[in-house]
């Protein structure tokens, strides 16, 4: 084959790839206001490319709580290992607990009273249907879709501002998804058996290493006249290659159960 055959021959196959990736690839919808006759599917398909990924995580968390009786301001160092392992350890001045998560263990210690919970989730997992309490923890934290976005089905709210999505079965969830950046910038979740609302606002996303993450949540629980709040606020993130987790509980601390802190 003479040379210029051979450079044509490169170039179909080049352009034969582009019509192929053309074809197969649906292009992002991008608008300052919600697009009236979008199929749910796009607003989905849409969506999950901004959901956040990782294999390994490290980062500085500032927390505020307010149950308006009582403010307290917390520091948290956070690890994380995508969908298996999250660990957190709280200061307040002085270091005062940490908090180990697998999807089949709940560990904690707190230093003030020198208790810890050593517990295994299976139970809890089978009363909620949680496959992956860490990967529900995960997608609070880092702004993607409580649920699976792909499961169940959804109805489309009219909203002027977002793409409200709102599940039809199950624990009700409501999504406000931006118009322009297809970021979740809010989640509701109700919970029929406590009869509360729990509202997730996420704020001032950045982007780092090519990942997009909010800078900061607003979390809000409301039951009955009682609520919450807690406003979350990253200082750093970074993705190291490699984790630990230390959680090593002395022995002198005593045990206790999640039912006796839930009562």
């Amino acid at each position: 084959m003479k040379p210029t055959n051979k450079a044509y021959a490169f170039l179909y196959c080049v352009l034969f790839l582009i019509i192929i990736q053309g074809c197969s690839t649906k292009k992002i919808i991008v608008s300052d206001q919600p697009i009236a006759g979008i199929e749910i599917s796009e607003i989905i398909k849409n969506s999950q490319r901004k959901n956040f990924t990782f294999q390994n995580l490290r980062s500085r968390v500032k927390v505020k709580f307010d149950n308006g009786r009582l403010t307290q301001n917390i520091s948290l160092s956070f690890r994380a290992l995508e969908d298996e392992i999250l660990w957190i350890s709280a200061s307040m001045i002085v270091p005062i607990a940490k908090i180990l998560i697998s999807n089949e263990k709940f560990i904690f210690y707190e230093k003030f009273q020198q208790t810890y919970i050593d517990q295994n989730l299976s139970k809890a997992s089978k009363l909620f249907d949680l496959k992956s309490p860490v990967k529900l923890l995960q997608n609070i934290l880092f702004g993607n879709p409580i649920i699976d976005i792909n499961k169940g089905n959804w109805d489309r709210i009219q909203n002027s501002n977002y793409y409200v999505l709102q599940s039809s079965e199950g624990i009700q969830t409501t999504l406000f998804i931006n118009p322009k950046t297809f970021q979740l910038d809010q989640q509701r979740v109700f919970i029929p058996l406590l009869n509360s609302l729990v509202t997730f606002n996420y704020k001032n996303y950045k982007n780092i290493d090519g990942k997009t993450v909010p800078n900061e949540i607003l979390v809000s629980y409301i039951e009955r006249n009682k609520i919450i709040k807690l406003n979350l606020e990253y200082s750093q993130f970074d993705f190291p290659e490699n984790l630990n987790f230390p959680m090593e509980i002395p022995s002198d601390y005593k045990r206790k159960t999640l039912d006796e802190i839930v009562k």
